[in-house]
C-alpha cells in the first residue's frame, strides 16, 4: 500500500489539510484500499489552523521516514525560509504541495530547475523569491515527476485526482470521482478565475487614458490607426508609449479587455454566443471562441456553464 504523509505546520489551512485523506482514502481496487494517509506535525503535538480550531495528529515527523509521498498544505508563515520540515533529506520521495505550500518546497531547493505553480495571487512574490523555479502561473497543477505543485484549494483536488489516475488508471480515478462527487479532470487554467480590475482615471494621453477610452468602445471595430488619430499621435509613438507604460501592445491589451467584457456577458446574460461576440467587439462567434481559448483555456459555453450567475 502506498503511504502518504501530510505535514501540518502552524497555521495550516484546514481545507487543504483534509483533501488527501478524503480523496486518497476513497481509492480502492476490488475493495482493497490503495493508499494509507497519515497526518503529522513536526513534534506530534496539536497545531493551530488558520481557522478557529486546532488539529491533533496521530504522528510526529518520524512518519516521514516511511512515506512514499509527502504532501505540504499551505500554512500561515509569512516568510518561509530554510527547510523547516527537512524535505531536502527526503528528496527521493514524491513530494506535493497545495496552494502556497509551494513556497515551502521551493525554499528547500526541491523545485530548482523544475516547472511549478502556486496560487495566482502569490505568483509575483514566488517568482521574485525563487527565480530558479520555472513558474507556470496559469496552471491548476504542475507535475514535474518527483515534485507536484497545485494552485488554490480546489486545484488541490485536481492534483490529487491526477495522481490517483497516474498511479492506478482512469477507472480508479473515475470511481473516486463518483464517490466524492468531484470532477476527475477540470479544463482551463487559473485565468478563468481572475477578475481584472477596472481602469482608473488617468492623465490625458497616458496609457491609462488610452485604456479608459478603449474600455468605453469595446464593441467598436477600432484599428491601431484609429486610436493613434484620436490621441494625436503616430502609430509608432502610440505603440512605444503604451508599451513603455504597460509592458504590452495596445492590441494585446484590447483583446484581453474584450474577452473580459465577454466574460461579464456570459456570466450575467443568456445572450447567444454570436450576440456576446458582437457586443464585446469580436467580428464573429468563431473569433470570440478562439480568443477565449487562447486567454482563458475554455470555450465560451464552458465558461458560462461554470460561472453564470443565477437569476
Amino acid at each position: 500500500m502506498h503511504s502518504i504523509v501530510v505535514v501540518a505546520l502552524p497555521g495550516v489551512f484546514p481545507y487543504e489539510l483534509g483533501v488527501p485523506a478524503r480523496f486518497f482514502r476513497a481509492a480502492e481496487k476490488d475493495g482493497i484500499p490503495l493508499y494509507s494517509v497519515t497526518t503529522c506535525t513536526l513534534d506530534g503535538l496539536p497545531v493551530a489552523t488558520n481557522a478557529d480550531f486546532s488539529v491533533t495528529p496521530q504522528a510526529d515527523r518520524s512518519a516521514l521516514d516511511t512515506a512514499d509521498t509527502i504532501i505540504v498544505p499551505p500554512w500561515s508563515a509569512a516568510e518561509v525560509s530554510g527547510d523547516p520540515i527537512g524535505l531536502a533529506a527526503l528528496s527521493d520521495r514524491r513530494i506535493m504541495s497545495y496552494c502556497t505550500g509551494a513556497f515551502t518546497l521551493a525554499a528547500a531547493g526541491l523545485l530548482d530547475g523544475l516547472e511549478a505553480t502556486t496560487h495566482w495571487c502569490a505568483s509575483t512574490e514566488f517568482a521574485r523569491r525563487f527565480p530558479r523555479v520555472r513558474l507556470r502561473e496559469d496552471e491548476l497543477f504542475v507535475d514535474s515527476g518527483s515534485a507536484l505543485t497545485a494552485a488554490g484549494a480546489s486545484a488541490a483536488v485536481d492534483a490529487t485526482m491526477h495522481l490517483i489516475a497516474k498511479d492506478h488508471g482512469a477507472a480508479v480515478a473515475a470511481q473516486v470521482a463518483r464517490a466524492t462527487l468531484a470532477a476527475p479532470h477540470r479544463g482551463g487554467g487559473q485565468r478563468q478565475f481572475i477578475a481584472r480590475p477596472s481602469v482608473p482615471s488617468a492623465a490625458a494621453g497616458s496609457a491609462g487614458d488610452i485604456q479608459e477610452w478603449l474600455s468605453s468602445r469595446i464593441h467598436e471595430p477600432l484599428s491601431l490607426a484609429d486610436v493613434a488619430t484620436r490621441f494625436g499621435m503616430s502609430v509608432r509613438t502610440l505603440t512605444r508609449r503604451f508599451r513603455s507604460e504597460t509592458g504590452r501592445t495596445v492590441g494585446d491589451w484590447f483583446a484581453d479587455a474584450r474577452v473580459d467584457r465577454a466574460r461579464e456577458l456570459l456570466e450575467t446574460t443568456d445572450l447567444l454566443i454570436d450576440d456576446v461576440a458582437a457586443r464585446s467587439g469580436f467580428a464573429t462567434g468563431a473569433a470570440l471562441r478562439k480568443h477565449f481559448r487562447d486567454r482563458i483555456g475554455l470555450s465560451p459555453q464552458q465558461y458560462r456553464s461554470r460561472f453564470a450567475r443565477a437569476a
